[in-house]
């Protein structure tokens, strides 16, 4: 018996506990029982991803399937090429998370993360190891498909002024941080007409520096944009699906800002609702609103952002983590055109020090409560937080509530025994105020 389960994005752990060869044996056999003859893989560079990439592809042949093999390639790639090419796509990852972790994500055939219903089904079969038998003359076979990265580039270039950069020639300082970007930013860059500085741009699967892009992560990258003369910089995770932008003083900017400057500009050019999440900020909905959006809120989780575009046709979704999704290309997140997007922002509006300064910030508190149930501690505290401060009440991922100038978050931590409080108002006095209530209902109710 087998006993894995999915998280929030696809299943992760450590290389050697959790992650095996053994189980991305069986999750090849599973996947093309479920899912047909074609599984497209990509993988990014950890030195575990080449082990666990042979062990699928056996595990597809065994069945009969053809596995379709990127190499190393950021997530979006291996979603792209899934959409072009295949039933079903995984990519072998484990995104931010530290060297010894890796993982697999999957996708079905229009290049988006698999149901939650779905991940259930390949749970159960997996602990119940329900694989078909083979035919003794049906194995299948391994392909390696050499222009998945430029059809990427294609399509992202496609959904970008093009012209627009290439007059403008900006430089950028590349972070890739020895991860998945490696094998597509530095080129893309350069081919738009970017004057590139490469930083961590070997796929050595060596990591110079902590894999999750940050201000701490990126202090080295920030310093050769200040160095360089750099017009921005752009940092990247492990497997290219998340970006962190610099601005042409070395400087990082919040999350909430990134999200408010892309969601702003790209509303700017077309209109329409804008997807986000329970944590997304005042400066985010704000953003939105002064440019004429619709502001919706789903749970967190790129998953749940991609679903609530596809049913209110918004034009654009992101999350406060890095993590942007344009419809038009695939409703999964992609850090390349993410890129191009800030750069032509940038290009268009001016210098990201500048733009930045017209993003309000509010006084935030978070806090995290440790608990032995997590679930049961919740359902402790919904009611007489929901009692306790009025206003718009949204309980698709925790509870949060909306109030006059500010929000409160209550939510269960996704991978920790631990109930995580977040609070922002305009006013810092009220801010304590609505924050020591919370605080005090939620130390009551953990169980």
């Amino acid at each position: 018996m087998m006993d894995v389960s999915f998280g929030t994005s696809g299943i992760r752990g450590v290389v050697g506990e959790n992650i095996t060869p053994e189980l991305a044996l069986a999750l090849g056999q599973v996947i093309t029982k479920k899912r047909g003859s074609k599984v497209v893989i990509g993988r990014d560079t950890r030195p575990s991803g080449a082990v666990m990439e042979s062990a699928l592809i056996a595990g597809i042949n065994f069945l009969g399937g053809s596995a379709l093999r990127l190499g190393v390639v950021p997530t979006p790639t291996t979603a792209i090429a899934t959409r072009a090419r295949a039933n079903s796509g995984i990519m072998i990852t484990a995104s931010h998370n530290p060297p010894q972790y890796n993982g697999f994500k999957f996708y079905n055939r229009l290049g988006e993360e698999i149901s939650r219903e779905e991940e259930r089904e390949i749970e159960n079969l997996l602990r119940a190891k329900k694989f078909a038998s083979p035919e003794l003359d049906g194995f299948g076979d391994s392909f390696s498909v050499a222009d998945a990265v430029d059809k990427h580039i294609e399509l992202a270039f496609s959904l970008t002024d093009r012209a627009l950069i290439e007059k403008k020639k900006p430089k950028i300082v590349v972070d890739c941080g020895n991860g998945a970007a490696c094998s597509i930013a530095p080129f893309m860059l350069r081919e738009v007409g970017c004057r590139v500085v490469g930083f961590n741009a070997e796929p050595s699967g060596t990591f110079s520096r902590n894999l999750e892009p940050n201000s701490e992560s990126l202090e080295d990258a920030c310093a050769v944009v200040r160095s360089s003369g750099a017009d921005m910089g752009i940092g990247y995770d492990a497997d290219g699906d998340r970006v962190v932008v610099m601005d042409e003083r070395g400087e990082v900017l919040g999350l909430d800002e990134q999200l408010s400057l892309i969601s702003g500009y790209l509303l700017g050019e077309k209109g329409g609702s804008v997807v986000s999440t329970v944590e997304a900020s005042l400066a985010v909905k704000e953003a939105v609103e002064k440019n004429g959006g619709n502001f919706i809120i789903t749970e967190v989780g790129s998953r749940n952002v991609a679903e609530r575009m596809r049913g209110s046709g918004a034009i654009f979704g992101g999350e406060p983590c890095g993590e942007y999704i344009f419809p038009e290309e695939v409703l999964s997140p992609d850090g390349m055109l993410a890129t191009l997007k800030f750069v032509e922002l940038m290009c268009r509006e001016g210098k990201l020090g500048k733009l930045r300064k017209e993003i309000k910030k509010y006084p935030m508190r978070r806090a995290k409560f440790n608990c032995s149930n997590r679930s049961a501690s919740m359902e402790r505290i919904k009611g007489r937080i929901t009692g306790e401060f009025k206003g718009d009440v949204n309980e698709k991922d925790g509870v949060r509530i909306d109030l006059r100038d500010g929000w409160l978050l209550v939510r269960a931590s996704g991978t920790e025994s631990a109930i995580r409080v977040t609070c922002e108002h305009k006013s810092e006095r009220e801010l304590e105020k609505i924050f020591r209530r919370a605080e005090g209902i939620v130390k009551e109710g953990l169980v």
